[in-house]
């Protein structure tokens, strides 16, 4: 299935991040940008699609990724729902604490 298409069937899905658990909405995915909305404070974020699709092409290319990886190249202010998001992708398995790393 296309990148994008997954990316939108995550539209009014309720995630997890990976290393703490904590739950967000996922309020909108467009071209530009998805929208969630964390639980704790309930303030809508947006989060950048090509900070997204980076770690994916990433991901794919060399089989693995790790959080700390997305924040330093792809996501400096939201790692944990970019890893959160691509972990719910088909054939993406996460694994590990405290240091989240995506495979495929």
């Amino acid at each position: 299935m296309e990148f994008w298409k997954l990316l939108v069937g995550l539209q009014g899905k309720d995630l997890k991040t990976l290393g703490q658990g904590k739950p967000f909405t996922v309020l909108n995915v467009s071209q530009g940008h998805i929208n969630i909305i964390p639980h704790k404070n309930n303030k809508d974020r947006t989060i950048d699609i090509k900070e997204i699709e980076g770690a994916y092409r990433r991901l794919k290319t060399f089989g693995q990724i790790t959080r700390v990886e997305i924040e330093a190249q792809f996501s400096p202010r939201n790692p944990a729902y970019v890893a959160a998001i691509l972990a719910t992708l088909p054939g993406v398995r996460s694994h590990g604490k405290p240091i989240i790393t995506l495979e495929m």
